[in-house]
Parts: structure tokens; C-alpha cells; sequence
């Protein structure tokens, strides 16, 4: 009977050795004397299972049962039994330390050599039947173990979103469950139209500064022959390669390094539809995951050649690898496809406003600038908010997008530079050059009419009389018109014009049809006597309406959970903490802090923007006061102020030009 453990039979006898001598040749036990199971280094240093059948005598297991107790309590891969020389009614085993389940029979000094045969092999079957059992339940374990370890790298590699963190798991996931020294990761690189170019080495296990080269698909390098076939490879050593191989192993890298490759198990990395994405290289298998090697170490026989279930379990990973990468690939083309769709978004609000031109996309950079800001910060209100990676681009977007409603505001309201239109105050010119020509026309029938009744005497007096009035009367209106062209500015309206405008809306004349009119309309008055900027309430509250636009466009986008506060942030960003901001009228710690950020940002950009022609950029100095004032008022978030100011967040623009 053939057993992959060892066997052996200890006695105190010195006739068993003939009286088995038939049996030990079937069963392969060696017999040993009690004294040299003591002492026995081989028995007690043995890696594995060591079946044993103790023939003693119950003089010697009296006297010596402690002893041999203490042996198989500190060997525990002894699996023994006991065989004692008694007689049949012997029970003195049970004032021993000998449980009882160990005593396997008790023959007494008549029992034939054949049933002393029979027992001991009955005996060494019973101990194969419970180490069977043993290494049976040990591969259960181990391959519960396996199957928990590839199921916690699969759902690891699941979550990670960071393509360089997602390479640097597979490779460790890989080694750490071959028991690999080292590795490496290829991946297959493809052109815009798909079609495969070569392989491209991107990370090394060993703490080396190796730049990423490729390689061609083919079967000239190990890692070229996996991408090009989709074969595993299993080297037992790199520098002992068949004659007939296809492929060789470039030594470069050892000498580089100080390294000294021997086995090796190159792995393909596929997809779904069976096409390779990558390659896994792992080098030098070892027996323990965290045992460190010498050089000398790996050219000896602590490197083992991985075995086929440690492929097995690569190729798991591996699998799990593809997909995973496959993932990452089709969530950033997704998200470029987005990015793509937000930057045309953005230009399409500034193609309409072009006055306007890279706002969005400086509002976004200050935002994030500040947003970062706060993450750093150790000190302050603001010292425990913390924005993950997730929010930052949350933040990005809602910035990028938050004047997207701008699309819902009439072209004339959203770009109107002055209070009337080009054509309006060009109407007005015109009526004043109409005055004047008729003023003229009056002057020179008063001419004709003086030659008629006073022929030319004195008429050189009268003629200068009637120029000077006719220039009297043209500084008059020309005083009007420029005061009506000062108002039509945006800026505060001075009280001494609004006098002069109502005092011009009284004013008539008489077309030369006879209509009196009046020499601005009430239409031309409204707009020339708002107080402020170029827009009347109306107009205004079009404009607000860009707000409300904003949230009603994203909040129709599907937003990921890691961005659905996109129209939240965005909706907000006009509010102020005294509850008089618009469309919500919100208040306090009712406006997210992220809107709270970018409001900051947006009337920065808009105070030091030099592109818009209906007002001049202030420097930075005159918009941090100009901030410090409506953070004063209760508009602004005086904390974030302090920390905009403090870091310096408009320094970011700087590089583009923005601010001098």
C-alpha cells in the first residue's frame, strides 16, 4: 500500500521487525526504536504529514506516555496511533496522557503473526482515511481562500477609476497570488480606427525609473509572443530557453538592475470577445509572498517555477484584469465625450455674448482654485471641509455650466451694451440734425425776407446777428444730445443730467408738416433715466432668468451620483447670505458652500474682465475691496473671501493673460 506521507512504526519491540517483515514491504513504513523517535530530526522537522503506529508494551506507555505526549504535542503533523502490547482487559491506558481515542487495539503476546499484520495495516489504513480527510478539507479551505481572494480583486478592481492605480492593483493582485518576486504590465495600444499597433510597457513592480517604451505585436519578445497568440507562457528559466523557442529573453534588463530573472508565467489579458488588451508578465515565484531575495537567492533554489495552478488563478485575475481595464477605457471616453459636450456647450453661451468670452471657463478655474484651497486648509471656519475628487469635478462642471441658461435670454437683452440701442440713439441723433437743419432753414427765410423789404442795406449787420444765433442754438442742442449720450451709458446717472433729460422730455417741435413731437419719447426717457447699468426692470429680470434657465436645462441631464449636485451648485450661484440674492431669495448656510465659492469667483471675473466694452476692468486691488464691501453687506461669505484673498486664487489666471 503506496502513501505520499511518510509512515513509520515506533515500538520497544525487538521481535516486531520479523514478525512484519512480509507487511513492511507492502505498506513502506520504516521501524524505529521508541529511543530514536525521541531524538528523530527528520521525523520532527517534516514539512508534511507523518503517519505512525506506536507497538508498545503498557509497562513502556506507563512509564513513558509524557514523554511521548509531549513529543506529539509539540509535532502536530505526527498523526499517530497506538497499538499496545497488553493483555485483551488492559485499561491501565486510561491513567495515562494518551487520550483514548489514539488507542487503536491492544493484541496480546499470543496474537498470531498475521493479525498483528492485519492490525497494523487496518492501523495505517485509518490514519491514510483521516489524512485523506485532512488534505482534503485543506484544499477546500484553499480554494474558498482563492475564490475569496479573486472575488476581492475583482470587486476591487471594479471601483477604482484611477487608471494608474488600476494597473499598479492588477500587477500587485497578480503577484500577490502566484507568489511572484516581481512583474511587469503590457498593454495593447490601437490606432483611431481600432486596429491593434503594439504593445507598450507601462509599470514594473521593482522601484526602478523605467519610461514606458513599446513593442512590436510579434513573436520575437516573450511579452510580444502572449499580446500576438493569446498563449500562457511558462518558463521555468529565462536564460535556459528551448533551442526551437520563437522567442528570446533580452538580459538588458537584469544587468540594469541588479536583478536575476529565472521563472516566468506571461500572461494574456482578454476581453470579452476574446481579444488581448494586455499582458502579464510575473518573474521569480518564491514560497512566500513578502520573503525578500538576493540576487544570489534567485539564481538558486529559492525561485520554484510556477505551477499550473498558479496560472490557473493569473489568468483569473487576468480576466477580471480586461474587463476591468475595458471599463476604465469606456468610462474615459465617456467622459470626454461629456467634456466634449460641456466645452461646446460653453462656447455656444459665448458665442452668443462674445463680450463674455472665456467667463465660464475662468469662473471654473477660480472655483476649483478656491474649492482646492479649502481641502488644504488646517485652520479657519473652513478647516474640516474636505472635496473628494469626485466633488472638485462636480464643482468644474457646475462652474463651466452655470450661465448656460443665458441660451433662454433674448440676444439684444443678454448683449445690450448701453441703455438704447445703436439704431434708438441714432433716431435721437438724427432728430437733433433735423432741428438744426430746420433751425438753419427758418434762419435763411428770415434772409430772404429782410433782402425783400430792406434790399442790402444793413443786411451784413442782420446776417451776423442770424449766424450767431443759429451757433447759439447749435451749442444748445448739441448740450442736450451730449447730455442725452452720457445718460445712455451704463453707468450711475448723475442727478444733475436726469434734471436736464426731464426738463428735454418737456421740450416739442413742430415737423415741417406742422406736428408738434417731442424731442425724446417717453419710450427714449424711460431707458436714458435708469439709474444703473443699461437695463430697465424688465430687461433685469430677463436676465435673472438665466438662473432659472441654468436649472431647468441640467436638471434635465441625467447626472451619475457623483455629480448630481451639477444643477443644485449652478442654481444658487446669484444668491446672497442675506436672503436678497435671486431666484430663490436663499439664505445663510441654505446656499450649498460650493455656490457660495463660485459667487466669489463670478464677480471677481466680471469686475476684472477687460473684454467688455460697456464698462472698463478695475485692477485687483479695487475688486478685492469692491468684494470685501458686499462681503461687509452680508453678500459674500467673508470667511471664503479671507481664503480667496489669502491664497491668491486669481494668480491662476495670470499665464492666460487675463489680469495685468
Amino acid at each position: 500500500m503506496e502513501s505520499k506521507f511518510k509512515q513509520y512504526i515506533v515500538t520497544d519491540s525487538v521481535t516486531l521487525a520479523g514478525r512484519l517483515s512480509i507487511l513492511r514491504t507492502k505498506i513502506q513504513a520504516e521501524l524505529i526504536d521508541l529511543k530514536d523517535f525521541f531524538e528523530s530530526v527528520e521525523i520532527r522537522d517534516t514539512p508534511q504529514f507523518v503517519n505512525t503506529l506506536f507497538y508498545i508494551s503498557s509497562k513502556t506507555l506507563e512509564s513513558e506516555h509524557t514523554k511521548i505526549r509531549e513529543q506529539l504535542k509539540n509535532n502536530p503533523l505526527i498523526l499517530a496511533r497506538f497499538i499496545l502490547n497488553a493483555d485483551l482487559g488492559y485499561e491501565g491506558y486510561k491513567n495515562t496522557e494518551i487520550e483514548d481515542d489514539l488507542i487503536f487495539g491492544i493484541l496480546p503476546d499470543i496474537t498470531t503473526d498475521l493479525h498483528l499484520s492485519k492490525t497494523f495495516a487496518n492501523g495505517f489504513l485509518h490514519l491514510h482515511m483521516i489524512t485523506d480527510q485532512f488534505d482534503l478539507l485543506h484544499k477546500i479551505n484553499t480554494a474558498k481562500y482563492e475564490i475569496n481572494r479573486l472575488t476581492r480583486i475583482g470587486i476591487s478592481l471594479a471601483n477604482e477609476k484611477d487608471f494608474d492605480k488600476l494597473l499598479r492593483e492588477i500587477l500587485y493582485s497578480a503577484r500577490e497570488i502566484s507568489n511572484a518576486d516581481s512583474g511587469s504590465l503590457y498593454l495593447v495600444e490601437q490606432d483611431d480606427i481600432g486596429f491593434v499597433r503594439n504593445l507598450r510597457f507601462k509599470i514594473s513592480a521593482l522601484s526602478i525609473d523605467t519610461e514606458e517604451f513599446i513593442l512590436p505585436i510579434n513573436k520575437s519578445s516573450i511579452a510580444g509572443y502572449v499580446a500576438s497568440t493569446g498563449k500562457v507562457l511558462n518558463i521555468q528559466d529565462v536564460y535556459d530557453l528551448p533551442e526551437d523557442a520563437e522567442f528570446s529573453f533580452n538580459g538588458n534588463f537584469d544587468i540594469l538592475s541588479n536583478y536575476h530573472t529565472k521563472s516566468m508565467l506571461v500572461v494574456p489579458m482578454k476581453g470579452h470577445r476574446g481579444d488581448v488588451v494586455g499582458v502579464l508578465q510575473l518573474i521569480n515565484r518564491k514560497r512566500n509572498f513578502n520573503q525578500k531575495l538576493s540576487v544570489e537567492q534567485m539564481k538558486g533554489e529559492e525561485i520554484q517555477p510556477f505551477d499550473d495552478y498558479s496560472a490557473q488563478l493569473v489568468l483569473g485575475v487576468a480576466g477580471q484584469a480586461a474587463v476591468a481595464i475595458q471599463n476604465n477605457y469606456l468610462l474615459r471616453e465617456i467622459e470626454t465625450l461629456f467634456e466634449g459636450f460641456v466645452t461646446a456647450s460653453v462656447n455656444a453661451i459665448e458665442a452668443r455674448d462674445p463680450t463674455t468670452s472665456g467667463h465660464s471657463f475662468r469662473v471654473a478655474l477660480l472655483t476649483v482654485g478656491l474649492a482646492e484651497t479649502l481641502d488644504r486648509a488646517d485652520s479657519g471656519k473652513y478647516k474640516d471641509t474636505k472635496f473628494s475628487k469626485e466633488q472638485i469635478k462636480e464643482i468644474r462642471y457646475a462652474s463651466l455650466l452655470h450661465d448656460f441658461g443665458k441660451v433662454g435670454v433674448r440676444e439684444k437683452v443678454l448683449v445690450k451694451a448701453k441703455k438704447l440701442e445703436d439704431l434708438e440713439i441714432s433716431l435721437i441723433d438724427w432728430r437733433f440734425r433735423y432741428l438744426k437743419k430746420d433751425f438753419e432753414s427758418k434762419l435763411n427765410l428770415r434772409k430772404v425776407e429782410y433782402l425783400k423789404k430792406h434790399g442790402p442795406a444793413g443786411y451784413s449787420d442782420f446776417e451776423k446777428a442770424i449766424e450767431f444765433e443759429f451757433s447759439e442754438e447749435c451749442k444748445r442742442l448739441s448740450s442736450m444730445f451730449q447730455i442725452i449720450s452720457q445718460s445712455n451709458e451704463p453707468s450711475i446717472l448723475e442727478e444733475a443730467n436726469s434734471q436736464f433729460l426731464e426738463e428735454i422730455a418737456k421740450m416739442q417741435y413742430i415737423t415741417t408738416e406742422g406736428e408738434n413731437l417731442d424731442l425724446i419719447s417717453a419710450y427714449e426717457f424711460g431707458f436714458l433715466t435708469i439709474k444703473k447699468g443699461s437695463l430697465d426692470f424688465e430687461e433685469r429680470k430677463e436676465i435673472e432668468s438665466h438662473v432659472e434657465h441654468t436649472f431647468q436645462f441640467l436638471s434635465k441631464i441625467p447626472w451619475t451620483n457623483d455629480l448630481k449636485m451639477v444643477p443644485t451648485i449652478a442654481h444658487a450661484h446669484h444668491e446672497k447670505l442675506n436672503g436678497t440674492g435671486y431666484p430663490r431669495g436663499l439664505s445663510g448656510e441654505d446656499i450649498p458652500i460650493q455656490s457660495r465659492i463660485m459667487t466669489i469667483s463670478d464677480i471677481f471675473d466680471a469686475l476684472t474682465d477687460q473684454d467688455r466694452p460697456y464698462k472698463k476692468a478695475v485692477p485687483v486691488d479695487r475688486a478685492l475691496d469692491i468684494l470685501e464691501m458686499e462681503a461687509k453687506e452680508n453678500h459674500l461669505d467673508g470667511d471664503l473671501l479671507k481664503a480667496f484673498i489669502e491664497s491668491k486664487v486669481w494668480e491662476k489666471l495670470n499665464h492666460q493673460g487675463h489680469i495685468k
